[in-house]
Order: C-alpha cells, then structure tokens, then sequence
C-alpha cells in the first residue's frame, strides 16, 4: 500500500482515541446536569476536531457533528431528563455488556477474561466506571482509547498496540455492539440517543478497516 508518513499515523492514532474515549464516556449514566457537562460537554471541543480530522477515513463522521451538535445544547436538567429515560431503557431493555449480549446473562467468563486483558496492561476499572463490570460498553471503549493512545505515544511499539486494537475489535467489539445498537434503537426515543447508537455502530464498523490499513503501514513501512 501507499506510504503513510509516520506523522500521520500518529494523528489518526491519536485522533480515534479521542473519538473513542468520548464514546466511553457518553455510555455512563449522567446523574446530574455537572455529570454531563464533565462527561460529555467538557469532551466537545477535542471530538469535533477529530472527528474532522478524520472525516477523509470515515465516511459517517457528520453523525458525530450531529450528536456533538445536540449534546451541546443539554444546558439544564429538563433538556437532560428525557436523555436519562432512554439510559434507563437502555440498561434494563439491550443491557450494554458483552457477556449479557453473547448469553442472555451476565457472562462471568467473559468478565474474568477481559479483567485479564487489562491486567496485561496494567489496567483496573476505577471510581470513574462507578463498579461497572469490565465487559460493560464504556469500558471496553475506554480500552480501545487506551490502545490507540499508546499506538500514538509509543511510535517504537505502535505495531504491537496496533494488533491488540485489530484483535480487541474483530474478538470484542464487533461481535456484540451491533447487536446491542439494534435493540437499543427500538427503546429509544431522543435525537442524542438515536445518533449516538447509530454512530457507534457506524464508527466501529470502518473502524475495523482503518486499523487494517494502518496495521499494515506499522508492518510494511516502505510501502508496497
């Protein structure tokens, strides 16, 4: 494939962590209107330019614009209400953990071997998942941050976070979001929740082909 110049690839690296980390974040529950604004709000600024600086890539990225648009204007309680009705729905009709997706129940295989995972890195949940079981939809995004932040931090051992992304993605991620989205989808009623669930599928599912064609420009990087 075509050179990409390592610069570059840092930023895009870069670029889906923020993106990723902001989906971690929309996915806790926002107790109060200052929960939203330094789980959501305080994010806007980062996410909108990456999300243009990936727009080339991405082909969906006017969805994020969109959502970023409307989580933007949730300024009071009564604009967040309705946003907190859908969560409820949400947590008690799709139940956004892998485990509970794969089986109908809370998986606890699928806990123990994610903890695992994260332990390979060092990794454990902290006050800001509020207990949430590792499997839950936040914290598999937040690994996902994790990983393409170091892609970007580290440039020396970028192919080996690089592959950990592409495992965690076609293993984790892709085996269950999209299924959770398409039972979401039928609960929820808000614009902010509509094109949240339909950008998370969105982005997860390209995603998977970036991280392919950047694994390779980490493997290949003479091109060809």
């Amino acid at each position: 494939m075509k050179q990409l110049d390592p610069q570059v690839l840092k930023s895009i690296a870069l670029s889906r962590s923020i993106i990723y980390d902001l989906l971690s974040s929309c996915f806790l529950y926002p107790y109060r209107i200052s929960d939203f604004e330094r789980l959501v709000k305080s994010r806007i600024p980062r996410a909108r330019d990456a999300a243009k600086y990936l727009s080339n890539l991405y082909p969906t990225m006017d969805l994020l614009m969109k959502f970023l648009d409307v989580a933007e204007g949730i300024n009071n309680y009564d604009l967040l209400t309705p946003i907190e009705v859908d969560f409820t729905k949400v947590d008690y009709g799709a139940i956004p953990y892998e485990g509970y997706t794969h089986t109908g129940y809370l998986d606890m295989n699928v806990e123990i071997s994610l903890r695992k995972l994260y332990a390979d890195y060092d990794l454990a949940l902290n006050k800001e998942f509020r207990d949430l079981r590792g499997d839950h939809i936040a914290v598999e995004f937040a690994f996902m941050s994790f990983l393409a932040y170091k892609e970007y931090e580290d440039p020396a051992d970028a192919l080996k976070y690089i592959e950990e992304e592409d495992y965690f993605i076609s293993n984790h991620l892709l085996n269950w979001i999209p299924t959770f989205v398409s039972s979401a989808l039928k609960l929820v009623k808000t614009d902010y929740f509509k094109l949240l669930l339909n950008f998370t599928r969105d982005f997860i599912t390209r995603d998977r082909d970036v991280i392919g064609f950047v694994r390779d420009a980490y493997a290949n990087p003479g091109g060809g």
